[in-house]
């Protein structure tokens, strides 16, 4: 029995890691909206909340519970995504991505904080390992400019690390919580709505395409994958954006990698994967511990 109990850890576990690919797969191509789009990002983010509101309600129907977990993750998202569109406003892009993915260190010490021990060796290395990547692949673009743009990258990272954390405690209910963040972002398009008439259809459709596949698709995916492995795992998983968007921008926009860029994304690589065996290593290490 301990044996099909450690196969079926390991097989949730699995699904767990192809649902947050997933969501970074979705999130991705966000960027790649936005850039088509010309519209204030209020907008952007008013129209498209208002797309996941109603496609989570009617398609993926969550069942409507709140409390005070639930709605706190809501505003930790609301304010990621709030920071982190002034944050690409006021430093370069480079630096919003790599500051807003310090969210894996405020994982660490939001869960070292709770369990009142300190952080594993093997997270801080990974930690280390995936921020050298980061270094590598934007290299050129990272500047000590923006301090302002930079300091709110920042604040995004922890609020962004504290949806991480939070949604993988017990109770959470992660499409409940992107109902109200959407909320929250649909409040600045009530003063907006004499600019509607401006907006081309193209660009209702990148809106509708964002909302849709980028963030609905990606709520349901980030709602099944992250209750199935660590915190710490999850936000590392969907770090794997940060190489995918400049990857579709090769393609559609032809932006091109450099050579310290590809030594970059294969560290970050390198680090999920290390990552993953570990957590495999340790759940194998658990389950013979049991017996």
């Amino acid at each position: 029995m301990e044996g099909v109990s450690t196969t079926y850890d390991d097989r949730r576990a699995l699904r767990g890691v192809f649902c947050l690919f997933g969501t970074a797969v979705c999130w991705s191509f966000m960027g790649i909206l936005t850039k088509w789009n010309t519209q204030s990002p209020f907008l952007i983010g008013g129209v498209t909340s208002t797309i996941v509101l109603v496609f989570t309600l009617v398609v993926a129907r969550p069942q409507l519970r709140f409390s005070p977990l639930i709605v706190g993750v809501g505003l930790a998202s609301f304010f990621t995504g709030l920071t982190f569109r002034y944050a690409n406003q006021l430093t370069t892009v480079g630096n919003a991505i790599v500051l807003q993915y310090t969210s894996m260190i405020f994982v660490i010490v939001y869960q070292s904080l709770a369990e009142r021990r300190m952080p594993a060796l093997r997270h801080v290395l990974v930690v280390l390992g995936a921020f050298a990547g980061m270094a590598l692949f934007f290299m050129g673009s990272l500047s000590a400019e923006g301090m302002l743009g930079n300091l709110l990258a920042i604040a995004s990272g922890a609020s962004f690390g504290l949806q991480f954390y939070l949604n993988s405690r017990p109770g959470a209910a992660p499409l409940v919580s992107s109902l109200v963040a959407s909320v929250c972002s649909m409040v600045p398009l009530l003063f907006m709505f004499d600019r509607l008439p401006q907006v081309s259809p193209a660009e209702w459709g990148y809106m509708a395409a964002s909302g849709v596949f980028c963030s609905s698709f990606a709520n349901i995916l980030f709602s099944k994958g992250i209750g199935k492995v660590p915190a710490f795992t999850a936000n590392l998983i969907c770090m794997s954006e940060v190489i995918m968007a400049p990857t579709w921008s090769f393609f559609i926009f032809g932006e091109t990698f450099s050579e310290t860029a590809l030594a970059g994304a294969a560290l970050i690589v390198a680090s999920i994967v290390v990552n993953l065996a570990l957590d495999a290593r340790a759940r194998s290490r658990a389950a013979e511990t049991s017996i």
